[in-house]
């Protein structure tokens, strides 16, 4: 079965972003891929809508979808559409005069330095090759839960979405992001100094 083109257009993408509903849909995904059901419930919005605005978005390659115990769920289709969200977030914040979590050095979030030797000697290596979104962003918010404060974890994966989301949400909660980098075989080494004091308290 031959797999379907895309025809993908700015003006279609554009269009597509331009209603808020949908908006809200990439924001729930922004930090975890969901099924028709958990959209619905965060958007607030009927089932068949949320499936309906989640499949246009598939059809048009801004998501992806994979099935779990017979349940469809959705994804960003790649890192170039969720580093599209993040810098209009930017853009709205710097415009608005607001100083978010994306003006905090967003290059450090989004563009990889090539591997070399290693810079940092991390306290903790949570190596997470081979797992997808969630499990590799869930482990890592564990264990920094389990860290001393100063502390420096190293978490390594493959998944590329996790790539951009442990960064995104180590700094969400407080932590220090202190590099990413990336080597010849897609590994993705992300380095967070833990900074828990006080923070589970």
């Amino acid at each position: 079965m031959m797999k379907k083109k895309k025809n993908l257009t700015i003006e279609k993408l554009f269009s597509l972003l331009s209603n808020q509903k949908r908006l809200e849909i990439l924001m729930a995904v922004f930090d975890n891929y969901h099924n028709a059901s958990e959209v619905a419930e965060i958007v607030g919005i009927d089932i068949s809508t949320a499936y309906r605005y989640l499949k246009s978005m598939k059809e048009a390659g801004i998501l992806s979808s994979r099935y779990e115990n017979g349940t469809e769920y959705f994804d960003f289709s790649s890192t170039d559409i969720y580093k599209l969200l993040e810098l209009a977030l930017e853009f709205v914040d710097r415009v608005n005069g607001k100083n978010s979590l994306n003006s905090q050095k967003l290059n450090d979030l989004i563009n990889f330095e090539p591997l070399s030797e290693q810079e940092f000697t991390p306290d903790v290596v949570l190596d997470m090759r081979g797992e997808i979104c969630p499990v590799p962003d869930l482990a890592t918010q564990k264990k920094l839960q389990d860290m001393k404060d100063g502390q420096v974890l190293l978490v390594i994966v493959d998944y590329p979405l996790s790539g951009e989301r442990i960064p995104y949400r180590a700094k969400q909660l407080g932590h220090e992001v202190i590099t990413k980098k990336k080597d010849s075989l897609g590994n993705i080494y992300i380095y967070i100094r833990c900074k828990n004091e006080n923070m589970y308290k």
